[in-house]
């Protein structure tokens, strides 16, 4: 990748010709050949929108509309939309494409059957725009560096005197209810969408707002229908439609999830958010060795786990505790070689059962955690903890009401939900867990 000078544009495609005739096209507006980047690689790309600050983007859609959609998303949640103008090429004509561009605020947009004169003519409106700012960008580019420094109120009272003078502008009023959210006023952000979200030509990305709002609430039902007529505006956003199976698999309604990460892979076919959540909706409805038939398309043991551990809690949260339980014992039998993976398994499980009123099953699992994996310190800390917990003279268990269970969780729930996905795994593959004996000690499931 080449970068001589100060970049002005990045450039991704792996269409050559594409790139060539963008290169030229810029070089005859007048930018140096130095100063443009060109790469076939998302994760490049991604780190050099990190490293530039005030820069030109060209994205190939051909790519795959799952990368490129991570990248706009990306571009948008660092604020840097205004001073990364994009130009969007996508070789068949799909207007849910112009879409999507409308939905991260892309201008300049080329597709079909692209030719050199399309491309200058696009890049010409592109470089002006990189050139010569309006006033408008320039207060959102000024509301770009405001949250960039982490002065969101500053952020926020500009957004608010560009709202007061132009009230039916949405892109001003995503921009200022973002802010709300990340200042945690979610009523103030609420109560703004609200203007725009009945409107004919409401953004998709209103709506998306809106419905992390209706969740935030509590409002599963209502965020569904809002990220549905998102969705409807705006088809090919991957980064919505997970959320919206996400909130299927959260609400025990696994059919409607797996429909919903299906259409992800029906456009985005290497999307492996999207064959995780049909791996976590099978896994709820029974059909574990469909799961594993996908997740050995792409999975490494501790991602393995991850779902395992991502499915078992599901149905433990939504009392499905036999669901959870066997989910969990399947895990340790697929990953009985790995005994790190094997302890992380055994602590979740054990927080599984405190969960279900068992706890002296969860210090059995606590203490086969530990045995698997010694330095694992959270295994021999939740056994002291609930040791102390348990101690009682009185004959009825300690933890029998809601409100003990309550408040012995309170220490647990946060690892409980966190420690599967971030373990590392290492290489260990000799000293295999001997599986038979830890499941008698812990006892039969339920």
């Amino acid at each position: 990748m080449e970068n001589n000078e100060e970049v002005n544009a990045i450039i991704l495609t792996k269409r050559a010709d594409i790139r060539d005739a963008v290169r030229q096209a810029f070089k005859a507006q007048g930018i140096k050949p130095g100063s443009i980047v060109s790469t076939t690689e998302d994760k490049e790309c991604s780190e050099k929108l990190e490293e530039t600050g005030y820069c030109m983007l060209v994205l190939d859609w051909e790519y795959g509309p799952d990368k490129i959609s991570a990248i706009l998303s990306g571009n948008r949640k660092k604020s840097r939309l205004e001073s990364h103008p994009v130009f969007l090429v996508a070789a068949h004509e799909d207007e849910n494409i112009v879409s999507m561009a409308r939905e991260f605020f892309v201008q300049y947009v080329a597709i079909g059957e692209v030719n050199m004169d399309t491309i200058r003519t696009q890049i010409k409106g592109l470089v002006k725009d990189y050139q010569h700012v309006s006033p408008v960008r320039k207060m959102l580019m000024a509301v770009e560096s405001a949250r960039q420094t982490d002065n969101v109120q500053q952020a926020i009272e500009m957004l608010e005197r560009l709202s007061e003078k132009q009230p039916d502008n949405q892109r001003v009023a995503v921009e200022l209810a973002e802010c709300y959210i990340l200042q945690n006023d979610w009523g103030r952000a609420e109560t703004l969408l609200k203007r725009y979200i009945n409107t004919e030509d409401c953004y998709a990305r209103i709506k998306h707002l809106y419905a992390r709002c209706r969740l935030k609430n509590g409002d599963h039902n209502g965020a569904i229908a809002s990220l549905k007529g998102a969705q409807l505006i705006s088809p090919y956003n991957v980064e919505r439609l997970i959320e919206l199976g996400n909130i299927f698999l959260k609400i025990d309604k696994p059919e409607e999830a797996e429909a919903t990460f299906e259409e992800v892979l029906s456009f985005a076919p290497g999307s492996k958010e999207a064959k995780v959540g049909k791996s976590t909706s099978k896994m709820l409805m029974g059909e574990v060795n469909e799961a594993l038939g996908l997740l050995n398309e792409f999975a490494s043991p501790r991602e393995l786990s991850a779902v395992f551990n991502t499915a078992a809690i599901l149905a433990i949260r939504q009392k499905r505790y036999d669901a959870g339980f066997e989910l969990y014992q399947k895990a340790l039998q697929i990953l009985a070689k790995k005994p790190k993976l094997v302890s992380r398994i055994l602590y979740n499980m054990g927080i599984g059962y405190v969960k279900f009123g068992k706890p002296d099953k969860g210090l059995k699992c606590f203490e086969k955690s530990a045995e698997a994996d010694p330095e694992f310190t959270d295994a021999t800390h939740n056994i002291k903890v609930l040791k102390i917990a348990t101690q009682s003279p009185q004959p009825a268990s300690p933890v029998s009401t809601e409100e003990d269970q309550h408040e012995l969780l309170d220490g647990l729930e946060e690892r409980f939900t966190t420690t599967m996905p971030t373990i590392d795994v290492g290489t260990d593959q000799e000293d295999e867990v001997q599986l038979d004996d830890v499941l008698a000690d812990i006892g039969k499931v339920g």
